[in-house]
């Protein structure tokens, strides 16, 4: 029995979503220059499973609590907006996606940064932005949506 629970443990850690992240001090657009986590190396990407490590050495003094910009690159794996990023990155105030593969963005995927400020979207395959996805975002200022399929 207990071969079999460590059997589905492991399953699971390996079907997790992981980041790794080159972490500096990136200035998003207009906004101050702000510490960041830069990924264009994503592990295990499974749309029905949570980020669950965020791995990477943080410059001196600093944790993923300082994280306020998350920059994910050219990963043409990923074809869904990652879930459980705020469980990592809670301060987020600035989300930048650039070639990637995701189609669609579904209703209140962004509720959880509610001090959003920031968000580009650009070089995807999306159509659709439903009409909810920055309700819960009031600090929203700037919004960039280059070269996506949008109807």
């Amino acid at each position: 029995m207990k071969i079999l629970i460590l059997f589905f443990a492991l399953i699971s850690v390996t079907r997790a979503v992981t980041f790794h992240c080159s972490f500096a001090m990136r200035t998003p657009y207009t906004l101050p220059s702000t510490y960041s986590c830069y990924t264009q190396t994503l592990s295990n990407i499974n749309e029905t499973e949570l980020l669950t490590a965020v791995y990477g050495t943080h410059m001196s003094g600093r944790s993923n609590a300082d994280v306020g910009y998350l920059i994910i690159r050219n990963v043409q794996s990923l074809t869904f907006f990652p879930k459980g990023i705020r469980n990592f990155f809670a301060n987020l105030i600035a989300i930048y996606i650039n070639s990637c593969n995701i189609s669609a963005l579904h209703d209140h995927e962004l509720d959880p940064f509610n001090n959003l400020r920031w968000f580009a979207f650009e070089s995807q395959p999306l159509e659709i932005i439903p009409g909810s996805l920055f309700v819960n975002t009031p600090l929203v200022q700037r919004v960039h949506l280059y070269n996506n399929n949008i109807k």
